[in-house]
């Protein structure tokens, strides 16, 4: 233990931005525009209740394969906020390829007030999850 202090005292330079760091990616994570959910809570969140599944990927991707019951807006926030208004106080899930462009997006849908989640790491996480597509 007293190696771990005298190497903190000798690596202030290192140890204070690390802090700091650190401080502003949990700030970041807790300021977060919406709340990731890894793939097997949002298979729960689906089933028991009836969550809206809005896929922002490109059609083709889309086509290639898709979770059950979701529907395919493309990039479009205005299509997005649509699918949201005919939701009608279920649960709101975005997927895209691997998780980014759906929290930018969820990020635009926070501003008007709209709650959303995001499907962790995006399909990418869903396929590596072994949990099932469909054409």
């Amino acid at each position: 233990m007293p190696y771990f202090i005298e190497f903190l005292i000798d690596n202030w330079f290192i140890v204070i931005p690390l802090i700091f760091s650190l401080f502003a990616l949990f700030l970041l994570d807790k300021i977060s525009k919406a709340i990731n959910l890894e793939p097997h809570k949002a298979v729960v969140l689906i089933n028991k209740k009836d969550a809206v599944i809005i896929d922002i990927r490109s059609r083709k991707d889309f086509d290639e394969g898709r979770i059950s019951q979701s529907v395919n807006v493309g990039p479009d926030l205005a299509a997005c906020k649509k699918e949201h208004s005919k939701a009608s106080g279920k649960p709101f899930i975005l997927v895209c390829q691997n998780g980014s462009n759906s929290s930018r997006m969820a990020s635009d849908l926070k501003k008007e007030q709209i709650e959303v989640f995001i499907l962790k790491g995006g399909i990418n996480n869903w396929i590596a999850e072994k949990l099932p597509l469909v054409n």
